[in-house]
């Protein structure tokens, strides 16, 4: 008798056991507390590079050992990222009971998915905590939540956020202005990267003034996958792979207009097949419509946009107005001058791009000739601040600034473009 009452305990300590670390159900779903409790346990972990309190979160089941490794691998990753903060909420209630169905089949019964909201701040770089949605799957097990899964909604259009520490190994070089990162073999070319952003950071600077950040974030991306997380799913669809460098952000601050996880995404395969002029002109360029970023308006036509980065970016590069704008320069010794300035589906279609960006460039660098620096400058700030269309709000900045109307400086950059290419 006393064998079988002894039996009898091991056995109930082994399911004990089992439910605890494995995913066990111990009476229905996790419950929000138990989940924000978890949470907390697990960005603690991230901020104080604590192992133990970020696997605490995390089930050590067999059915979670892929999430298990993914979050070791993430957690191995953000020891090397300058995080100001890293916190999560619990987002809406997920309803779609397909999904949660089939969350219980392969988790068990107390499966819960659940809709997560990651916070986090790069130091020095992000101003205000940045936002990103995660779906995570949590178990009940001891009285507690443990997460086993981020894919249960992914069918549903339920994907989560993968940052740049979810692509492999990673390391960070810092700069004066600057935070990179990237794989961990390429330590030599990150610190490369980042004396390029330090001094490109300061050249915007002197253009666009110090309303800006002047702190960036680099994420040189690994693989193709790592760059369509960074840049987004349709811009990479778009560029087809021809992109070096980037900038991205991800929308504006409500009270503050400021933009939100400004960050210059680099290929370090195309960026490699740069030279060095190139490399400082392309990052410039980027860094521009980073610092311009709460200035650029739906107003502000796409001429404008970059030709006035590519303005600042070819600035005191020694390079010739021939060298720059070598196609266009071509196309009008073959007697073809542009009757106007490029539209938006000029400057987007690969196939007109080229001329397009050379033409803006020449555009602004004539607006810069007429009213110096300072004043192209005040043409983007105004044109942005308009509140009519992009062709009202450029008409009506040209004849405060340049006191022509559109026609008349049209003809004039025509002229511009012969007296330069012809």
């Amino acid at each position: 008798m006393r064998r079988l009452v002894a039996v009898l305990v091991v056995a109930a300590l082994l399911v004990g056991l089992l439910s605890a670390c494995s995913g066990g159900d111990d009476g229905g779903a996790p419950t929000d507390a138990q989940v924000r409790a978890a949470l907390a346990t697990h960005a603690r972990g991230v901020l104080r590079h604590d192992r133990d309190d970020f696997l605490a979160a995390v089930d050590a089941g067999r059915k979670a050992a892929d999430f298990r490794d993914d979050q070791l691998a993430e957690y191995d990753n953000l020891v090397t990222v300058p995080l100001a903060s890293w916190s999560y909420s619990l987002g809406p209630q997920v309803t779609d009971r397909t999904a949660q169905a089939a969350a219980r089949k392969a988790y068990g019964a107390s499966a819960r998915i659940v809709r997560l909201e990651l916070h986090y701040a790069i130091r020095g770089v992000d101003t205000v905590p940045v936002q990103h949605n995660l779906w995570w799957t949590f178990v009940r097990g001891g009285g507690k939540a443990r997460a086993v899964g981020d894919d249960s909604l992914a069918r549903e259009g339920g994907v989560s956020w993968s940052g740049p520490w979810d692509f492999g190994p990673m390391t960070t070089a810092t700069g004066r202005s600057s935070v990179v990162f990237g794989r961990a073999d390429g330590a030599t070319s990150l610190q490369a990267i980042a004396t390029v952003v330090d001094t490109a950071v300061p050249a915007v600077t002197s253009v666009w003034g110090t309303g800006w950040t002047r702190r960036v974030a680099v994420i040189v991306a690994p693989s193709s996958a790592a760059l369509t997380a960074a840049i987004g799913a349709s811009t990479a669809e778009q560029a087809g792979g021809d992109i070096s460098a980037l900038a991205v952000s991800a929308g504006s601050d409500p009270l503050t207009n400021r933009p939100l996880e400004q960050r210059l995404v680099i290929d370090p395969a195309a960026y490699a097949k740069l030279s060095a002029v190139g490399r400082r002109i392309t990052v410039t360029h980027e860094l521009t419509h980073l610092a311009s970023a709460a200035a650029t308006t739906e107003a502000i036509p796409r001429w404008l946009i970059e030709g006035f980065a590519d303005y600042v970016g070819n600035l005191g590069t020694g390079q010739p107005v021939g060298t720059v704008a070598a196609e266009l320069r071509a196309q009008i010794r073959a007697g073809s001058v542009p009757s106007a300035l490029p539209g938006d589906d000029a400057v987007d279609a690969a196939s007109t791009a080229a001329s397009a960006y050379e033409q803006s460039w020449l555009a602004c660098r004539l607006i810069a000739a007429r009213i110096g620096q300072a004043g192209l400058v005040r043409f983007y700030r105004t044109v942005g601040a308009s509140p009519d269309s992009s062709n009202v709000a450029v008409a009506a900045a040209v004849k405060t600034l340049l006191g022509e109307s559109v026609a008349g400086f049209t003809a004039q950059w025509r002229a511009y473009l012969r007296s330069q290419l012809g």
